[in-house]
């Protein structure tokens, strides 16, 4: 998905606008509560936080944004890319610096504060399961994670890097749909949205969503759980913020994923995005994933 021109980057900073329309406002407030009893708990020293699959930091945005969290945090966003981690590092000071905090730059590291909050944040290049190992955090947030991974062992792996009575948030988990309307070809758009979450599952999860609550359910103690879906429509026959660019994203993205598994001619899958692309340009196309945001808290004895 991503590559040395900078889409990918490109394509985190568009799904900004959908992801905050997606998210579920009472998981959200939910964690926001069980963020101020975690920092209660860690008493004077600042509520640590793992960021796993962090992209370029728009997670703390919000967070912060929202007041989610409390005034003093340490947060580690851990990516495998390092593009993604430059960014972050940059995005992050822009926009901290825009907010009106004061942004200061120790290394690799930032520190955001003002009068009523202090962040230190520490962006990582690292892989997340040999990340989480090395030591425990109180709140662990993965979105748009768990479904690049068999589901059960990656939530497993990773919340082992909780302390007892730590709480972990995957918002934006995939689980199963993908839908693109109006249709190119109805029969074509079946196997092609078949075809692409067999592609997910050779590796992944398509059903993501679903099996980290059955999983949660048999350990933790789930405490939110909503929907998240993306719905990207147009307005008047246009397409907010970047959004537009999000939507040739996704449609290239499939495209090239099942390019990869030979199971259509090449021809038949670049007449199929000629049109979605011809839907997007027209202003046309509508598309909905999804997705569920899902709370939960770890044993307080494990």
């Amino acid at each position: 998905m991503s590559g040395p021109d900078g889409r990918f980057q490109r394509y985190l900073a568009a799904k900004r606008t959908v992801d905050d329309r997606a998210l579920d406002r009472q998981v959200l407030d939910r964690l926001a509560t069980a963020a101020a009893r975690l920092d209660d708990e860690a008493g004077a020293r600042a509520l640590r936080v793992l960021d796993v699959g962090a992209g370029t930091g728009a997670t703390l945005e919000r967070l912060v944004e929202r007041d989610v969290l409390p005034d003093a945090v340490e947060y580690t966003l851990v990516d495998h890319q390092t593009a993604n981690v430059d960014a972050a590092r940059e995005r992050l000071s822009r926009w901290a610096a825009d907010a009106g905090h004061d942004v200061t730059a120790i290394d690799d590291e930032l520190r955001i504060e003002n009068d009523d909050r202090r962040i230190e944040i520490e962006p990582v290049t690292a892989d997340a399961f040999e990340y989480v190992e090395r030591d425990t955090w109180d709140l662990l947030v993965g979105q748009a994670f768990l479904d690049l991974f068999d589901t059960r062992n990656a939530f497993d792996a990773l919340r082992d890097g909780l302390r007892p009575g730590g709480c972990w948030y995957f918002p934006i988990t995939f689980d199963g749909g993908t839908i693109l309307s109006p249709p190119v070809d109805p029969e074509l758009d079946t196997r092609i949205e078949r075809a692409f979450h067999a592609h997910i599952d050779d590796g992944g999860d398509s059903h993501a969503g679903r099996h980290l609550l059955a999983r949660a359910s048999e350990t933790d103690t789930v405490l939110a759980a909503g929907g998240s879906d993306w719905v990207v429509h147009p307005r008047s026959g246009a397409y907010p913020d970047d959004e537009a660019f999000f939507l040739r994203y996704i449609v290239d993205t499939i495209a090239g994923a099942l390019n990869e598994t030979g199971k259509f001619e090449p021809r038949t899958l670049a007449g199929w995005v000629a049109a979605r692309h011809r839907q997007i340009d027209r202003g046309e196309l509508t598309y909905v994933a999804h997705q569920l945001d899902v709370l939960g808290r770890v044993p307080a004895e494990r």
